[in-house]
């Protein structure tokens, strides 16, 4: 019998012998919160800071670095120097910019 992940709406298989799935046992382990998910947490004040000297940071979630990529091309900021500031490849923004894009 497969017992269900015991995280209120997780609807996962738990782990053999296990009351969380996967996903969720990770989530506790790693930050101590099994909700815990890198989109759904950014800080406005630091976007808006980073946007604004255009300096690398260090320790941005994914969201941040989304929103500062999108406050940067607002700015028009090319993609190398937008991805030398928060950490990742220029391809990457170019990505994130296509996505962007086809959304509007």
């Amino acid at each position: 019998m497969n017992r269900l992940c015991h995280i209120d709406g997780c609807d996962k298989p738990a782990r053999p012998q296990r009351r969380l799935c996967q996903a969720h046992r990770t989530r506790v382990r790693r930050y101590g919160d099994p909700n815990f998910t890198q989109w759904g947490t950014a800080d406005e004040l630091d976007v808006e800071l980073v946007v604004t000297e255009r300096r690398p940071v260090q320790g941005l979630t994914r969201l941040e670095r989304v929103l500062v990529a999108r406050g940067l091309t607002a700015r028009d900021v090319p993609a190398p120097e937008i991805a030398r500031i928060v950490g990742v490849d220029p391809r990457t923004v170019e990505r994130w910019r296509a996505k962007d894009r086809q959304a509007a």
